[in-house]
């Protein structure tokens, strides 16, 4: 997470102890800065980039996503900024999913909240898969959202992991699984943009298009969000910025391992199978 925050690359952590992150990028131009989370302070560095937003707020129980639009709509409501950046930390896709949706959206069925074991699996995957459809419903109302305000806007989601469901034989599960595999890494990201954002960028709009299936890594957030806001910085690539069309696909890209040590993809141990996940995804390691 502090890493999608921060222009900090995968091979400099270090620098995470001396650099600011994106609200503080954003105060400095010009922007009225919202960090609005579903999850509660942890006192790691993800608080301490959140700290720097002009409005701080954590959502207590019982932390559906859509109270991140309620409280969204409130700020613009109560607001007189030209230009306001909301940052919306989703409670997402986290075991237990069945905690992570209203009773409403439990389409796939049985998905009773049950102990992790592969003879629990269809109710575990059930459980997740609702969870999904929520923050597909979540993400559209907020677009709906946007769109009705009728301002030169735009949204980007990504998630900060992936997750294995016993999807193999290796009886992996959840992204804390002591071996990284496809299923941890492939995650899901979208961008939206409004009518008058189309209207006086289209050049990044169909950059954005173009990069659809681009084999970007979470380095690319903080590039492409303030690439989007027409921001510049020492600090900013746009090598990496998904709305140019000169992003870097040859890159080299890297993962953060669980003592904050960069490792090349191959070197992560990765099987022929999750290789060849990738390849259908279009993405060669």
């Amino acid at each position: 997470m502090p890493l999608l925050l921060s222009s900090v690359g995968t091979g400099e952590h270090d620098e995470l102890y001396r650099r600011r992150g994106l609200p503080h990028l954003f105060n400095e131009a010009g922007f009225e800065t919202w960090f609005i989370s579903n999850q509660s302070p942890q006192g790691a560095m993800i608080d301490k980039l959140a700290a720097d937003a002009a409005h701080v707020r954590y959502i207590r129980s019982p932390r559906y996503d859509m109270q991140l639009l309620d409280e969204m709509r409130r700020a613009v409501e109560s607001s007189r900024a030209p230009r306001i950046c909301f940052i919306l930390h989703c409670y997402g896709s986290h075991f237990s999913y069945h905690q992570r949706y209203p009773r409403e959206f439990a389409r796939f069925r049985p998905d009773d909240d049950v102990a992790i074991a592969r003879k629990n699996a269809e109710r575990i995957r059930n459980a997740y898969d609702n969870s999904i459809l929520y923050t597909d419903h979540f993400l559209n109302s907020t677009i709906d959202y946007l769109a009705g305000c009728d301002a030169c806007s735009a949204l980007l989601y990504c998630a900060d992991h992936g997750e294995d469901l016993f999807d193999d034989g290796r009886e992996r599960f959840l992204h804390a699984s002591p071996t990284v595999t496809y299923y941890q890494l492939y995650v899901a990201s979208m961008a939206w943009f409004s009518p008058r954002y189309r209207e006086h960028f289209p050049d990044r709009v169909d950059a954005a298009r173009d990069n659809g299936m681009a084999p970007a890594n979470t380095h690319a957030l903080f590039h492409t969000m303030a690439d989007m806001a027409s921001i510049t910085s020492p600090y900013i690539d746009r090598g990496v910025s998904l709305l140019n069309s000169e992003f870097e696909y040859d890159r080299p890209r890297y993962y953060l391992d669980d003592h904050c040590q960069a490792e090349a993809y191959e070197k992560m141990g990765l099987t022929p199978e999750d290789l060849e996940n990738f390849r259908r995804r279009g993405i060669e390691l």
